[in-house]
C-alpha cells in the first residue's frame, strides 16, 4: 500500500489532495491500495494503520515534520528497504533532522546522494 500524507504549516509547501490525485492518475498509480491520509505528520502517521514498508520516502521539509514521520515510521521500514529523503541537501532544518534522529537511532548505513538535493539509505538493522 501507498500512503501519502498532504499538510503544511506553509501553505507555499502544501499541496491539496486534488493536485495529488492528479499526479497518482498521470503516471498510472491510483488504484484501490493508495490510501491518503490528510493531516499534520504528528496526528496521522503514529495512528496510521501501516505494518511495513519497503520504501520511506519523506519530505517533510522542516525539521519537526521529518522526525514526526521518522519517529511513526522508521521502525516499519524492512531490513534491506530504502529511505529517502527529499530535501536533505536542499534545507539544512532536514538534514539537521535526518543526523539527530540517526543518532538517537544508531543508524550507520551510509548515505548516498541521489541528486543535488536527495539522498537514500538502505536500512541494515533493526
Amino acid at each position: 500500500m501507498v500512503y501519502l500524507i498532504e499538510c503544511s504549516v506553509f501553505p507555499v509547501l502544501s499541496v491539496g489532495l486534488d493536485k495529488v490525485k492528479e499526479l497518482f492518475l498521470r503516471y498510472d498509480l491510483l488504484d484501490d491500495q493508495v490510501r491518503f491520509l490528510k493531516g499534520w505528520f504528528k496526528d496521522t502517521l503514529p495512528e496510521a494503520q501501516i505494518e511495513q514498508l519497503s520504501i520511506l520516502r519523506l519530505d517533510g521539509d522542516l525539521y519537526e515534520s521529518t522526525m514526526d514521520a521518522f519517529r511513526a515510521l522508521y521502525d516499519k521500514v524492512s531490513i534491506g528497504g530504502f529511505v529517502i529523503i527529499d530535501d536533505y541537501n536542499a534545507l539544512e532544518v532536514c538534514k539537521m533532522a535526518v543526523h539527530d534522529f540517526r543518532k538517537e537511532k544508531h543508524i550507520d548505513d551510509e548515505i548516498i546522494k541521489i541528486d543535488n538535493t536527495s539522498v537514500y539509505w538502505v536500512k541494515s538493522k533493526h
